[in-house]
């Protein structure tokens, strides 16, 4: 897993009694009366293996290389305190984020604390309509594929546009990723530490749009299975 930037902070935290972790180590001090949002993509799948898109209309589930993965990530977050972990309504980021919640589950019985598990279907992975079950990358990938492909290429400049044949606009993706956003922050506005478990492109979407305000440059941030992405919210609100 690797962690990307977070706003830098301010000032400093009170000590937390966890286990030092690499994440944990690398982070600032979270600024006073700030929160950390920890946003993951789920482990790998089969598809994901064979270059196959998902898109949010497969409910996939994870294989035993995308299990070993969220055990790994699950130990690196176990050196935060992480009051909430949410998660999309699909199986590979469902289970993903059950595997986080029973590290976090073994670390806070320690210290009396019990971390909330949210499921919302605000963080489902986009619908990518006729692309969904078409290899998209590898030595399989037909010269059908690449020009469907090609001729999406639109899609992606338009934020009203959606992909063809159910799909979904990103700005669709944007307006209900950050309605999920706001609810967990809003149902728990006590947590300090709060981890989302989604998608790749549902993830660069969300990301774009609280980092760079502008969710059309989703295509500029990586999402490996299991990255794990580090934002900031001040007191005032600011990403």
């Amino acid at each position: 897993s690797s962690p990307s930037s977070s706003p830098s902070p301010s000032t400093t935290t009170s000590p937390t009694p966890t286990p030092t972790t690499r994440l944990a180590s690398m982070l600032p001090p979270l600024a006073d009366n700030a929160r950390r949002v920890y946003i993951l993509r789920h482990g790998q799948t089969d598809w994901n293996l064979e270059g196959r898109m998902q898109g949010g209309g497969f409910d996939i589930e994870l294989n035993e290389n995308g299990r070993q993965q969220a055990r790994m990530v699950s130990k690196e977050l176990a050196g935060i305190p992480i009051g909430v972990i949410a998660s999309s309504h699909l199986k590979r980021a469902n289970e993903t984020a059950n595997i986080v919640l029973r590290e976090q589950q073994q670390q806070q019985l320690k210290l009396q604390q019990a971390a909330k598990r949210v499921v919302l279907e605000e963080f489902g992975e986009m619908r990518f309509g006729n692309l969904e079950g078409m290899i998209i990358r590898g030595l399989q990938l037909t010269d059908k594929t690449k020009q469907i492909m090609m001729d999406m290429d639109a899609v992606e400049l338009d934020i009203t546009a959606r992909y063809p044949g159910g799909g979904e606009s990103t700005e669709e993706v944007e307006t209900r990723a950050r309605r999920g956003l706001q609810k967990i922050l809003n149902d728990y506005p006590d947590e300090k530490h709060l981890a989302i478990v989604a998608h790749g492109r549902t993830n660069k979407i969300l990301l774009a749009s609280l980092v760079y305000n502008d969710a059309l440059r989703c295509r500029e941030i990586p999402q490996g299975n299991t990255c794990i992405n580090v934002v900031d919210q001040d007191q005032h609100g600011k990403w």
